[in-house]
């Protein structure tokens, strides 16, 4: 498979690794790196981005952590220094990118860090969906069964400001036509 891009080598792909963490404040998982990275430049793939992450863990550049029983991932000291002394090998268009791309995660990541949903189950046929976006709104519903409840709950996480919007306007629309 031909790839186009800039980055075609592992130490390119780990100073794209490190610059792209320098933009983050905060430790990510390892998906949101590859999201993040893999936006940036099409010169390499999955397998190689993930090699070279590794190496970068074992080379203490990267630290492992975990937040909730979830992995996640921040440049050490020693990363920021080595990203800042070979920063200007990669193409400005790619550090550009990476920025961007950071910026990206981190907003998705504190969107839905604000969206909750929750499903109890109070009978054989009666389920209460809560779904919340913290600080702006929350609705409880009744509905019939879990198929049901998993579908609001994923279309919330999908569209909250929509839905949002959309209850809003209902609710401040003339009715009495």
């Amino acid at each position: 498979m031909i790839r186009y891009g800039f980055i075609r080598t592992k130490d390119e792909i780990k100073f794209l690794i490190l610059t792209c963490m320098t933009y983050l404040p905060f430790p990510v998982s390892f998906d949101s790196v590859v999201d993040i990275c893999t936006w940036c430049d099409e010169g390499f793939g999955y397998f190689e981005l993930s090699e070279a992450f590794s190496e970068l863990q074992d080379s203490s550049h990267i630290e492992k952590t975990m937040d909730n029983q979830t992995e996640v991932f921040s440049i050490t000291q020693k990363g920021r220094e080595t990203a800042q002394a070979f920063q200007n090998r990669l193409p400005y268009t790619v550090r550009e990118a990476a920025e961007l791309s950071a910026l990206r995660v981190i907003r998705k990541i504190r969107r839905d860090a604000q969206l909750s949903t929750k499903t109890e189950k109070k009978g054989e046929k009666d389920y209460v969906v809560e779904l919340n976006m913290q600080d702006v709104f929350s609705i409880r519903m009744n509905v019939v069964s879990p198929q049901q409840a998993s579908l609001l709950e994923s279309n919330f996480k999908k569209h909250a400001e929509a839905i949002y919007q959309d209850i809003l306007s209902s609710l401040t629309s003339n009715h009495d036509k």
